[in-house]
């Protein structure tokens, strides 16, 4: 069984990220983590498709990722990553 303290220590990080950027919609808070994860680890899970138009759509599937890696993320931006400005 994975260890429940997880949850809330997530919650927290999270947390403190929206607190820093109340602006931020819930889901705009999520999607920009996903894609600093993402990015940070060679474009894990990173989803792009071409519409008609000729426009790129671009999501993150993160479904198999593990709350310990997500948490370490987490820790790392908040110190240097993109939530690190204006701490």
């Amino acid at each position: 069984m994975r260890d429940p303290e997880r949850i809330d220590e997530i919650l927290d990080l999270i947390g403190r990220i929206w607190k820093k950027y109340p602006d931020l919609r819930f889901q705009q808070l999520i999607y920009i983590c996903q894609s600093e994860y993402s990015e940070m680890h060679k474009g894990l899970g990173k989803v792009e498709s071409e519409e008609k138009d000729g426009f790129k759509r671009v999501g993150f599937d993160l479904f198999n990722l593990e709350d310990d890696q997500f948490l370490k993320y987490l820790k790392f931006s908040l110190k240097h990553g993109t939530w690190s400005k204006d701490a």
